[in-house]
Parts: C-alpha cells; sequence; structure tokens
C-alpha cells in the first residue's frame, strides 16, 4: 500500500478511513518529522472515531509545525467531537487573530461554542464566518440549527433554506429543517424534506429515523413502521427504532421484537441512553403482553436514565420561588392587546393538555400550534439573571414571541400553545398578552406519574420523571406555583380537570369555548377527526375517540408508584382523598 500523502488523502476523501490509517500509520513510521503525514493520520483516526488517538496526531503535528493551520483546525474539529469544546474554543480563537479571514474557523468556532451552550457567541461566530463567504453553505445551516434553538425559527428555517439554496442535495440540512418545518405547522414541506433526504441516502440512519418520526407526528403508523424497520435494516438492534415500534406495533409482531431487543441488551453498555430504550421497549412488549415481569422491567428503565440525569430538587425549588417572588402580586400588563390571542393550555406533562388542544384546534377559527418552546427560550435567562422584566420588557417580549410564531390564515381568532411547563412563565405571559387565555389541565396526580413512568422523553428538561420521589416533588411544585398564580390572578385561570374532558367531551368543549370567548362549534365534540400532525408522545393515542379507560388506571398498580403516592402532599391535592 502506498504511503504518499497524496495517495491516503485520496483515500481520505473517498471516505476509507481504515485504509487511509493504515497507510498513514507506515508513512508516519518511516518519517516523524513531516507534519503533513501526522496530519493524515490524525483526519483517518477521528474518521474512525478514535478521538484520542487523533489528537494527539494533531498535536504532534502542531509541535514539528506551529502555523499549520489546517492541522489546528483539524484538531479542533476533533476535540469538538471528543466532547472537549473547552479546548477547541481556546485553539479557534488563537486561530481566529491569526486568519481572521477564514470562515471555516469562525465556522468550527460557532459549532463549539453550541456544545458550551453559548448560543448569542455561537449566532455571532456564524455570521462572522458569513461575512468572510456569504456562499458557505455549512455556516448557514449552522446559523439556522443556532437560531432554531434560541426562539428564532423564522430565521432558522430562512438559514437552512438558504442553505439548500446553495447546496441542495445535502442530506444533513434536509433532516435538520424538517423538525423547524414540522413546529411551524408546515407539515407538507417537512415531509418532502426529509423524504428528498432519504431517497438521496437511503442508508443514511438519520433520515430514516427522523422520517418513522414524521410518519408518526401525522397519525400514519403504518408509514412510520415501515421506516422503523427500515432503521433496524440499517443499524440492527437500534434502540430507538425498537422502542417506537414496540409501542406502535401489533401484538403479533411482539415475539420477533422481544428476540431484537434480548439480542440487542446483551452489548449494550449500562447507564446509557440506549440500554434505557431498550429496557422501556421490553418493558411494554411485556406489559401488552400481559407478562408480569414488566413492572420490574419499566422500574429498571426508568432507574438506567435517573442514574444519569440526577434532578436538583432544592434548585428547581429555587427556581419557582424566584418567579413567584417577583409576582407577589399581578405585573403591570403592556397597554396593548391584538387578535388573534393565545390561549396558553399548560399543566403537567400527561395530563391532557394534547387534548385540550385539540378540541380548541377542532374549532375552525383557532390554529392549534403544539408546544412552542419560545416563551421558555426568551424568558428563563431573564429569570435566571434576575432582569428586569417591566411593561417595556413586557413589550419586547411580546413582540419577539410573535416574531417565531407559524403563519396564521387571516381569519383565526386564536392560537394554542400547549407547553405544559409554561405553567410556571404565567406572570410574564399575562403581563405580556393580558388579552391570552390561560387553561390549566388538571388530573389525578397518580394517573399523571403512572403514565409518565411508561414513558421515554426526549431531551433533559423532564429529568424528574425517572424516579418516584423526584416526580412527586415537582407535581408537589406545580400545585403550589399554581396555587399562588390563581391568588394573584383570581378569575383569569381556567382549571379543567382531564377526567370532566373524557367524561363529557362536549361540555368541556363548551367550558373552553365559553372561556376563550369563541363560538361553539360541533368540530370542538370530535376532536380526533380534525387532528393534524401531533409532535409529542401522545401522537400514539390522542388519535382516538376520546374515552375514560385511562381514568383511575393508577389503582391496579398503585405498589408500581407506591413511593410517589407516599411523597405527595395531601393538602395541595384533593383528589388524594378519593380512592
Amino acid at each position: 500500500m502506498t504511503s504518499d500523502p497524496r495517495s491516503i488523502l485520496a483515500l481520505v476523501q473517498r471516505g476509507d478511513f481504515r485504509a487511509a490509517k493504515s497507510a498513514a500509520s507506515k508513512a508516519v513510521a518511516r518519517d516523524k518529522s513531516n507534519p503533513a503525514l501526522h496530519n493524515l493520520h490524525g483526519i483517518a483516526l477521528s474518521g474512525l472515531g478514535q478521538y484520542k488517538e487523533g489528537i494527539d496526531r494533531f498535536s504532534r503535528a502542531l509541535v514539528l509545525a506551529p502555523d499549520f493551520h489546517d492541522a489546528r483546525k483539524n484538531l479542533a474539529q476533533t476535540l469538538i467531537l471528543a466532547g472537549q469544546a473547552n479546548r477547541a474554543v481556546t485553539q479557534l480563537e488563537k486561530l481566529a487573530r491569526v486568519v481572521p479571514e477564514d470562515a471555516v474557523v469562525h465556522l468550527l468556532l460557532a459549532q463549539a461554542l453550541v456544545a458550551q451552550g453559548r448560543w448569542a457567541e455561537a449566532e455571532a461566530a456564524a455570521t462572522e464566518a458569513l461575512n468572510r463567504d456569504p456562499k458557505e453553505a455549512r455556516a448557514l445551516a449552522q446559523r439556522g440549527l443556532i437560531r432554531d434553538r434560541m426562539g428564532k425559527p423564522i430565521l432558522g428555517i430562512a438559514d437552512y433554506e438558504a442553505a439548500l439554496a446553495l447546496r441542495p442535495d445535502d442530506v444533513e440540512t434536509l433532516v435538520n429543517v424538517s423538525l423547524p418545518l414540522a413546529r411551524q405547522t408546515r407539515t407538507d414541506e417537512a415531509l418532502a424534506a426529509v423524504q428528498r433526504a432519504v431517497t438521496l441516502a437511503p442508508n443514511h440512519l438519520g433520515a430514516r429515523l427522523r422520517l418513522a418520526s414524521q410518519w408518526l407526528e401525522m397519525g400514519e403508523m403504518e408509514s412510520a413502521r415501515q421506516e422503523y424497520r427500515e432503521a433496524l435494516r440499517i443499524a440492527p438492534g437500534h434502540p430507538e427504532a425498537l422502542e417506537q415500534l414496540a409501542a406502535i406495533s401489533s401484538l403479533e409482531d411482539s415475539q420477533e421484537l422481544q428476540r431484537q431487543v434480548e439480542s440487542a441488551l446483551k452489548s449494550a453498555r449500562k447507564k446509557t441512553e440506549a440500554r434505557a430504550s431498550l429496557l422501556f421497549a421490553r418493558a411494554e412488549i411485556a406489559r401488552r403482553s400481559g407478562d408480569p415481569r414488566a413492572a420490574a422491567w419499566l422500574a429498571e428503565a426508568n432507574a438506567e436514565i435517573a442514574a444519569t440525569r440526577a434532578f436538583d430538587s432544592e434548585a428547581d425549588a429555587l427556581l419557582s420561588r424566584r418567579i413567584t417572588k417577583r409576582f407577589s402580586v399581578a405585573g403591570p400588563a403592556v397597554n396593548v392587546t391584538s387578535e388573534p390571542r393565545p390561549v396558553y393550555v399548560l399543566g403537567l406533562p400527561r395530563s391532557g393538555t394534547t387534548l385540550a388542544e385539540a378540541i380548541l384546534g377542532a374549532h375552525p377559527k383557532v390554529a392549534p400550534l403544539g408546544e412552542q418552546a419560545t416563551a421558555g427560550i426568551l424568558l428563563y435567562p431573564v429569570i435566571e439573571d434576575e432582569a428586569q422584566f417591566g411593561p417595556l420588557e413586557a413589550c419586547t417580549f411580546r413582540q419577539a414571541y410573535q416574531d417565531a410564531l407559524p403563519h396564521l390564515p387571516d381569519d383565526t381568532l386564536a392560537y394554542v400553545d400547549k407547553m405544559p411547563e409554561n405553567y410556571r412563565l404565567i406572570g410574564f405571559l399575562k403581563m405580556a398578552f393580558p388579552e391570552s387565555r390561560i387553561v390549566n389541565l388538571r388530573r389525578d396526580p397518580r394517573d399523571v406519574a403512572l403514565s409518565m413512568w411508561r414513558a421515554h422523553f426526549t431531551g433533559r428538561a423532564l429529568s424528574y420523571a425517572y424516579d418516584l420521589k423526584w416526580m412527586a416533588e415537582r407535581f408537589n411544585g406545580y400545585a403550589r406555583m399554581m396555587r399562588h398564580w390563581h391568588q394573584i390572578l383570581p378569575g383569569q385561570i381556567l382549571d379543567l380537570s382531564y377526567e370532566e374532558i373524557v367524561e363529557d367531551v362536549e361540555a368541556a368543549g363548551r367550558k373552553l369555548a365559553d372561556f376563550c370567548e369563541l363560538e361553539w362549534d360541533e368540530a370542538m365534540a370530535h376532536p380526533e377527526s380534525s387532528l393534524g400532525q401531533v409532535l409529542t408522545l401522545s401522537a400514539r393515542d390522542v388519535r382516538q375517540r376520546v374515552h375514560t379507560r385511562s381514568v383511575g388506571r393508577w389503582k391496579s398498580e398503585a405498589e408500581t408508584i407506591r413511593p410517589f403516592i407516599d411523597a405527595l402532599d395531601p393538602d395541595l391535592w384533593p383528589e388524594l382523598g378519593a380512592a
């Protein structure tokens, strides 16, 4: 095998990192003082996921040639991949001072800052990359991701679209733009983007998983199952695919799924998200088939995640106290109102917020927008920094929030944001949107806890859900905070129970319509008939006709959630008096 640098580079460019590693290793052994060979060796090692070894090779190249800028960029990129963003930022800031005209340096700096969660600085770095090279599609795609995470989805999508105009066949960008498009209710475009990604790269695992998720969100269960099976063809034993299939496949398919899950568990590392997914899949298959081991396996799945996601109940309670301290009385509302008005449907996860939104969204002049993260993205920095939030800041927040909304039809009277966690932000929301309506979903906390105990949530926002005592502490905090909001905003929050909705959906719908100042529409009595996409776990069950089967389900599994029940504060939960 040749050890000529040009031949090694050709292997790298073809993606044959194993052959490139072998050739570069032999070349370095013969010529240890050649920095270019160390650099190529590092690229091959990094391409194989051997980041520590790659970092060593790039570092050696820089010892031999401190001005070897490509090696420093490669080092920084590998540091990011290895989870060492701090070191990467140091390398890139140094390089940016030496070669400020290099757009790629600023692009990599943006990536490193993203890894640190320094979003505003990352956006500035990506913008600087574009100032240096306006046609750098990777910088556009990176800024699109950053802006979407910063609560600027319209700008983020515009960046993604500009990147695709330059590189229409970029699979990663097509996959990444799909979810923001879906959140903006541009469902057909979201589907088209990820379908194109799959057409271009049929064996791209991320594209297959995103397409499966998109079909699931749209209620197309058979198409979702087909794509998850394709994901398993590409990556046998893939945890996410098996977990989703366990939830949406028929009992007839359970035996084969069980075999695949057990096989994958043999090699799954402990205390990882992947192993937790497999354990949730095993527990779900067992539950649906009546296997008595389901409860134990479910507890194991939750413990797997709890071991890596500690929930700081003291910090959580402190955050709530800081918010309520701001609002010992209602804050001064802005002197402006407009239509369409926001309706904030909030409460605990799995409490019926999706069902309430579906009832409202069935009205022809109401736009259901799902869980909009914008309010939290914009307001939590204000809370954490203890920054001022008076009428001027409320107006600024109002405008930023409205700028992030999807396009709404001209005759829209109201739109629904059903982010459950907005319960903490009610004081801010009523200041900025005095015309808004707040609907708080109540449900027997024991049924909510059982539903959450069976669920595997994405992200880290619901870390408390994987330990029953943590869950009780968070539930108590929610009830305490809602009691506070009712005290300072009397008559401005509608408490609606899940139990009363499923008992009489029309009566509950009429109550919602009256509170939101909407004329009753018969479609509101049949929310399952008018659902569009659903971007939460409820996508799997909310399309059924409204039923009461989940009411009181906790009673048959009380011992499963006993630590939760015992830790609830009965003063905050009058439901506990009803056995």
